[in-house]
């Protein structure tokens, strides 16, 4: 391995200087331990050099954000469109025909992706993950009666469900982990509320909705996949609960299978690039066939209509859920990139085992070594945002958040570390991420500070960390399934030398 500051293109603070010694003497302690999970049976170093030639001259612990797309996607899709000609596909043309071809493989590929078919489950491709969390919304069967509740820690996509409920003045409510699980045990999940009359609305069913991620993309915690099974299971003739799994986090780096329809989530959303890096502006939603009786449609752009009139409000919709869903024409470019993507995965990573095993090692000595930071006086230089076991990738994914202190306890911004990492070409990510509810629960911020905060200045994405003693964020890591132990060390080399203290600081006298 070259040396940090050798690589040819890098730009770096004359500053800090790796410590290479150190770090090839730590990775051989690191494969001692995990070399029979680590790096795909030792090609790593080679799938880096060949695929991801865009991190030679850098570290990358920000895949939660986007991951990092491999050379072969990119070369095999322009090659394909060289070569081929796709036209829009809501037309009879060759070239449109030939668009819908691929886009319908597509789509099969995607399912089998997710262990399932068509016969149980359709994709509409969408924007990205969030554009899907809205579709679902303006799909729901939302009636005065209905209750959404969501995860505590959930993804502002999820958090802005709550806006149709809220429009026709029913019911939603953010809900802690032990809430959920104590609501399935005592069977009282929803409650349909009393102020509407029963005698008009007892005929039909209510349906409530509940919405989660798999992996907070805060914390990196991930939460029980049988929830939707178990929440399945208190439905009754009357009251029935659809849930919505967020797997933009968890998909990256973990299995989602979605064989069992019986005991999977009614509704999935995604974003491909998180997964593949590319392509980008390019998500889903998946969703259950049996549910499209049930489901509205809304706003309707073109192809999505079996026939109009166009001066009175007199349109029928396509039976088929994807083509009534998607408005317009899918980006269809990407699409087929996705075909690509689709490739260069199963090739280099063969199995999404690997991909969980390599990011598990990694996670777990990165979690490990930054726990046993300590300043001279024995404090610890950092506090974690997550209660999980980091060696067990059912409770934890490939993220690693937290906060700073120095060794008099003084809290240091995330900002400034985000900061100081960005001038040394390390690449991470640090705020509140979009995600209020892990901000509220790992930095104890309620609803009053939140609000009296807001009247004296405090915005998202503002240069205030911290703001009234109270941390707004965290400084967040995370694995790739392109991450070498490299990556790793270069990041604890740095994080020890700029905010381990090792000796007491001198005191200033004032004259």
């Amino acid at each position: 391995m070259k040396s940090f500051n050798e690589k040819k293109g890098h730009s770096m603070t004359p500053k800090y200087k790796p410590n290479m010694k150190r770090i090839e003497r730590e990775k051989r302690t690191f494969l001692k331990e995990f070399s029979s999970k680590y790096g795909y049976n030792g090609k790593i170093d080679q799938i880096r050099e060949k695929e991801y030639p865009q991190l030679n001259t850098c570290v990358y612990l920000d895949h939660t954000g986007s991951t990092v797309f491999a050379k072969s996607t990119v070369k095999n899709f322009m090659e394909d469109l060289m070569n081929n000609l796709y036209g829009n596909p809501h037309s009879n043309s060759p070239s449109s025909q030939a668009s819908s071809m691929r886009i319908a493989g597509v789509r099969k590929r995607v399912l089998k992706f997710f262990g399932t078919n068509e016969k149980d489950y359709s994709i509409i491709f969408t924007q990205n993950a969030t554009a899907s969390a809205k579709l679902v919304g303006e799909m729901f069967p939302w009636t005065k009666r209905s209750c959404y509740k969501y995860l505590r820690e959930s993804h502002n996509s999820i958090n802005g469900l709550r806006r149709f409920p809220e429009q026709i003045d029913a019911d939603f409510q953010s809900v802690s982990e032990d809430e959920v699980n104590s609501m399935i045990k005592n069977r009282n999940f929803f409650e349909n509320y009393d102020k509407y009359d029963e005698k008009k609305e007892e005929e039909k069913v209510t349906y409530n909705l509940f919405a989660y991620p798999a992996q907070c993309n805060f914390s990196g915690m991930k939460f029980p996949l049988n929830w939707s099974q178990k929440l399945r299971e208190l439905n009754t003739e009357t009251s029935k609960t659809l849930v919505l799994l967020d797997a933009a986090a968890y998909v990256p780096t973990s299995k989602l299978s979605l064989a069992n329809k019986d005991a999977s989530p009614d509704f999935v959303i995604l974003s491909f690039y998180k997964i593949f890096g590319f392509p980008t502006g390019l998500g889903a939603l998946i969703v259950k066939n049996e549910l499209a009786p049930i489901l509205k449609k809304g706003y309707f752009g073109g192809g999505t209509l079996r026939t109009i009139i166009h001066n009175v409000p007199w349109q029928t919709f396509s039976n088929d859920m994807v083509v009534r869903y998607e408005d317009g024409t899918v980006n269809f470019q990407n699409i087929i990139a996705l075909d690509h993507a689709l490739d260069s995965m199963e090739k280099l990573f063969k199995d999404y085992k690997y991909i969980s095993n390599h990011v598990q090692c990694l996670i777990t000595f990165l979690s490990r070594s930054m726990r046993s930071l300590r300043h001279w006086n024995g404090e610890p230089v950092i506090s974690v945002n997550s209660d999980r076991d980091f060696s067990d990738n059912k409770q934890q994914g490939g993220v690693f958040s937290f906060n700073t202190t120095r060794s008099d306890g003084e809290e240091i911004g995330y900002l400034e570390v985000e900061r100081l990492a960005s001038l040394n070409n390390i690449h991470i990510r640090s705020g509140g991420l979009c995600n209020p509810g892990s901000i509220s629960r790992w930095n104890d911020i309620d609803v009053e500070d939140a609000i009296q905060h807001f009247v004296h200045g405090k915005v998202c994405g503002d240069e205030h960390d911290i703001f009234n003693g109270k941390k707004y964020g965290a400084v967040r890591l995370s694995i790739g399934a392109m991450t070498t132990i490299e990556d790793v060390l270069i990041w604890l080399d740095f994080f020890r030398k700029y905010y381990v203290e090792k000796k007491p600081k001198a005191k200033k006298f004032l004259m």
